[in-house]
């Protein structure tokens, strides 16, 4: 009985016109083939049909020659003869070119042609079909076909001497493979021998991330090893990236392996990472809250306590603090909202989260650790810079000791989390150098021409001062009067003191002018003034960043890849001294690891971690 299959390859481009999208369908190849033992010669028809726009703003369809009809009947009858190595090369090439004159928008002829019964129809189809990108301009295009088109092909084509093809196992649009893990099979089973190249490259991929990250001590001198002395602190950040997240944005994971995207692949890799680390302050960003317990679990036989604080509104992730609570005790801490209602650059669900703790075997020795998830969208530094305003006035709150006549004096401070800010800009300046002029520069914290910030970043109404404290705090500290209210929205505060969390927005009347955007200079006493809406902003904290960007040769280290492999993840600390550093690898040797996530890495951000040498207080007798 002889066995017809009919191919139908649909060539289609989205062309943007203004705010219509217009699709120019290309019908470039029709033919028809038969089994081997028929005798009878090919036959197709070549032809070519185009919607194109009317007159009448409606598409119209048009005949005309196909593109490419020499390739294409070249095509046909490498595609049907019998396989040998030189013709599946040559059809593996001319598959590719013809491939790549556009991209399908749609894959309603999906049905048609997996009715082919060849495993090489089958590796063209989820090629073909499977790999939807916009293809605005030629240049998209062209990075399209060597990105993605022939890769594929060129792997879909084994280069042995036997009939039977090793065709790569191309899985669907939304979840597409890495083009660094290849998973071969043939139309039923994955090769045992592809099984065994996968462990052995994902042993290889191990071993060479294991070398790159290592705990490097910092600095000459050696750190006391007496445990009277000092507490070894060790934390560790982490953006363990959100399932939802990598879902809703699958678009941003094309090129990666699809198995290695399963959270239930992805959450062991991340939990060992972290506890490979032994740190006793774990600062995880991403965390999803219905995966909350899913993680928790696996530290609470290690006696961790925990705090959890989700993004504001609609969203399902947040911040995640887990702590030793055999060593450490909590004393107060603060659940910070950045979202502040009607304050046009604190719009975003951003959340910050400050805890305050002792030692549990020297109660008077304390620490305040924060972190933080601000907003991705890189033009925006200036929103980034807001958000990190309210915070630090969060962490001036909770780390003052008190004031002395050189100043004010605060607890040791770690601030750490994904900043989505690359070194040296506007906002990593702010928080290292402690003063920022963002007066006339604009959105991205840069010096323009047009569009510029006022004097006025933040309302206020929010009496945050431009030295990032609440103006009623810093009016009860020094005139020893008032309610020291905080004006913040739904800041969730915690006192060792107050046994229920309270929301602490209650309005009060003050010295501040709340409906001016106009700079405000006001004396609170002789000597010690706040600032309002003056182009400027400074902090108190003398911060510092446990990394410094570059390694020993200048070459630039990284946490994530953002179009190119950059940091964003820091750790700053003030009033304590680092004495080693998780090493992070530099752009090179990111560049040479399977895409993350993959195998090894569980994340799309690598983890960063410092330990701290914190001495312990003594009372004298």
């Amino acid at each position: 009985m002889q066995t017809k299959v009919k191919i139908f390859l649909i060539n289609a481009r989205s062309t943007f016109i203004r705010n219509e999208s217009i699709a120019l369908v290309h019908i470039f190849l029709k033919f028809q083939w038969h089994t081997a033992d028929d005798s009878r010669p090919l036959s197709g028809q070549h032809g070519c049909s185009k919607f194109v726009q009317g007159q009448s703003g409606r598409s119209v369809l048009r005949s005309g020659p196909c593109p490419g009809h020499r390739e294409n009947s070249v095509l046909r009858e490498s595609f049907l003869r019998k396989d040998t190595s030189a013709s599946r090369e040559s059809t593996g090439v001319r598959l590719s070119r013809v491939l790549a004159r556009g991209i399908p928008t749609s894959s309603g002829i999906e049905g048609n042609l997996r009715k082919a019964s060849s495993p090489a129809t089958e590796a063209l189809v989820s090629s073909y079909l499977d790999l939807v990108v916009p293809m605005d301009d030629p240049a998209t295009r062209k990075g399209c076909r060597r990105a993605r088109m022939e890769p594929y092909v060129d792997a879909c084509y084994s280069q042995n001497t036997t009939s039977t093809a090793t065709v790569c196992d191309v899985p669907s649009f939304t979840s597409a493979p890495s083009s660094n893990m290849r998973y071969c099979a043939d139309s039923v089973h994955r090769t045992s021998a592809c099984a065994t190249d996968i462990k052995y490259g994902n042993h290889i991929d191990k071993q060479r991330y294991k070398s790159l990250r290592k705990w490097k001590r910092l600095g000459k001198d050696r750190a006391s090893s007496n445990a009277e002395d000092a507490f070894m602190l060790r934390l560790l950040s982490f953006n363990i990236l959100a399932q939802n997240l990598l879902e809703d944005h699958s678009y941003l994971y094309m090129n990666h392996n699809k198995k290695a995207l399963n959270w239930k692949i992805r959450k062991p890799l991340v939990i060992q990472e972290i506890l490979d680390a032994e740190a006793n302050v774990i600062c995880l960003q991403e965390v999803q809250e219905d995966h909350l317990l899913d993680i928790t679990t696996s530290f609470k036989q290690l006696r961790f306590d925990y705090l959890y604080k989700k993004r504001t509104n609609d969203k399902r992730d947040g911040l995640l603090l887990l702590y030793r609570s055999d060593h450490l005790v909590l004393m107060e801490y603060a659940k910070v909202e950045l979202y502040q209602s009607g304050v046009e650059l604190l719009n975003r669900d951003n959340v910050g989260m400050i805890a305050k703790f002792a030692l549990r075997d020297s109660p008077q020795t304390q620490i305040v650790v924060a972190t933080t998830h601000l907003l991705y969208n890189p033009k925006r530094n200036d929103v980034r810079l807001a958000q990190v305003q309210l915070l630090l006035a969060e962490i001036e709150r909770i780390a003052f000791v008190e004031n002395t006549i050189s100043g004010p004096k605060y607890l040791p401070i770690l601030l750490a989390g994904d900043f989505n800010l690359e070194p040296f800009t506007g906002v990593y300046k702010f928080l290292t150098e402690g003063v920022f002029e963002y007066y006339g520069k604009g959105r991205s914290l840069e010096p323009t021409p047009y569009c510029s910030l006022s004097n006025s970043l933040i309302p206020p109404r929010l009496c945050v001062t431009d030295n990032c404290q609440h103006f009623n705090i810093l009016t009860q500290r020094l005139r020893r009067e008032g309610t020291g209210r905080v004006m913040l929205q739904n800041s969730e505060v915690h006192n060792e003191n107050t046994p229920t969390p309270c929301n602490i927005n209650v309005p009060q009347q003050g010295d501040v002018n709340v409906d001016t955007s106009r700079a405000q200079i006001i004396e609170i006493v002789q000597g010690h003034s706040a600032r309002f809406s003056s182009g400027t902003l400074t902090h108190p904290f003398n911060l510092s960043s446990v990394y410094a960007h570059v390694n020993h040769h200048g070459e630039k280290e990284a946490t994530t890849h953002q179009d190119e492999w950059v940091t964003v993840d820091y750790i700053f600390y003030s009033n304590i001294q680092p004495v080693e550093r998780y090493s992070l690898p530099t752009v090179n040797q990111c560049a040479a690891l399977s895409r993350i996530p993959n195998f090894v890495v569980g994340s799309d951000h690598l983890c960063i971690g410092a330990t701290f040498q914190l001495p312990k207080k003594k009372f004298l007798l």
